[in-house]
């Protein structure tokens, strides 16, 4: 299977930037802007990072963009098919290959850091082992894939290492292990599975069998509060960012799930949001968003 790529080493558009007062970051960097040239975004929907902290954003053009950590753009590459759908959703996969989401062809690709096509696996269907609307890839510690989808099912799929279905739990509803469009998932220090229980503006915690733990969130915009998560991320200590598209900011709780902190608010400047759809972190703690509607991805650096 082809795909379309294009390399280089043109700079991306001038990043602007802005100190921030905050716990966990200290400035903003907005990289990129809107348009369809190398280095410009329509829509970026999800982010990567590699082993090397190189960038990887994907669009409503239905290209990957490849970035270096300080923002050059490098790569990138087509998927061949966009007709009904593009991708969504990204990730890291234990041989450092990065994974794209295509929810309306049903599949999981892995590709190796110049762009090529390594892996290929999912299939149409409400059955088990089979995708509808695939949304959110992580891999566990033993190296088994949890992927959440949306729609006709609502649940997270187990896969071993090699791709074989293990298990599967959820479906639609409000109770525990119910979902209203799962999204973003993440994978926690004790590889507990965290979903992002999106419409339900909650996020619910699993072990790595599908047993419910907990959850916490309920509507609303006060701190603390959630309103459509669609991206998690867990840390070592379970600190967890959690990316809202409804609030436009990135809330963080503590490992208990109390609120610690709200980064960013709807607006235009570095640091705002116009509906977030997905983040990534780098190996230095830096934060990715892809900054959907300002057609921008931003990059949060750590406080030392």
């Amino acid at each position: 299977m082809a795909f379309g790529m294009v390399t280089g080493c043109e700079p991306t558009a001038s990043v602007s930037r802005r100190q921030l007062s905050g716990r966990f970051f200290s400035e903003a960097q907005v990289i990129g802007g809107k348009g369809v040239a190398p280095g410009q975004f329509n829509k970026p929907r999800s982010v990567a990072c590699d082993r090397h902290d190189n960038l990887y954003v994907v669009d409503m053009t239905g290209r990957v963009q490849k970035f270096s950590p300080t923002g050059v753009f490098l790569l990138q590459w087509q998927m061949p098919q966009t007709e009904i759908g593009k991708p969504k959703g990204m990730g890291l996969d234990r041989d450092g290959h990065v994974l794209v989401l295509e929810p309306h062809y049903q599949r999981v690709n892995h590709f190796d850091e110049e762009g090529h096509l390594v892996s290929q696996w999912g299939k149409k269907g409400t059955n088990l082992s089979e995708f509808i609307l695939p949304r959110s890839i992580a891999q566990n510690s033993a190296g088994d894939y949890f992927v959440s989808e949306y729609t006709q099912v609502e649940r997270v799929q187990k896969f071993n290492s090699n791709h074989v279905f293990l298990q599967a739990w959820g479906s639609p509803g409000l109770a525990p292990g119910e979902f209203n469009r799962a999204e973003g998932l993440a994978i926690g220090p004790k590889d507990e599975v965290y979903v992002c229980d999106s419409c339900n503006h909650r996020i619910q915690i699993f072990d790595s069998s599908g047993h419910f733990l907990r959850t916490y969130g309920s509507a609303g915009s006060s701190a603390g509060l959630l309103s459509y998560p669609y991206d998690i991320h867990v840390e070592s200590s379970g600190v967890q960012f959690v990316c809202e598209f409804g609030n436009s900011r990135i809330s963080v709780f503590d490992a208990q799930g109390q609120a610690l902190e709200v980064i960013g608010q709807a607006g235009s400047l570095p640091g705002e949001f116009a509906n977030p759809w997905g983040m990534a972190f780098d190996s230095h703690g830096n934060m990715y968003v892809a900054d959907a509607l300002n057609h921008r991805v931003q990059k949060f650096i750590r406080r030392a």
